[in-house]
């Protein structure tokens, strides 16, 4: 793996790519314990969970999310039980 970037901007495709390699991927069997996950190769990983093995820093979900998709890469996020049978609010027209 190549040195370790001071900052989010810096991290690169192949270093994601290269700290993914070193993690097991989630299965369904993984408790959840965050909302955003990145598909890296065949893989799923926890968004901020693999940033920061590549930054050694505190980013912020949304930060390190917007950093992984302006590097190509396919995020998903997490829907609760109410989400997945009554639909998001924003398409269901609940939103005030």
């Amino acid at each position: 793996m190549t040195a370790t970037p001071t900052r989010l901007a810096e991290v690169t495709r192949e270093q994601i790519e290269d700290a993914a390699r070193q993690r097991a991927p989630l299965t369904q069997n993984d408790p959840v314990t965050a909302s955003w996950y990145v598909l890296v190769g065949g893989g799923l990983h926890y968004v901020r969970d693999l940033v920061r093995q590549v930054t050694g820093g505190e980013d912020s979900t949304a930060d390190a999310r917007k950093a992984l998709k302006a590097l190509g890469f396919n995020l998903f996020c997490w829907a609760s039980p109410s989400m997945v049978e009554q639909g998001h609010p924003w398409h269901t027209g609940q939103v005030d």
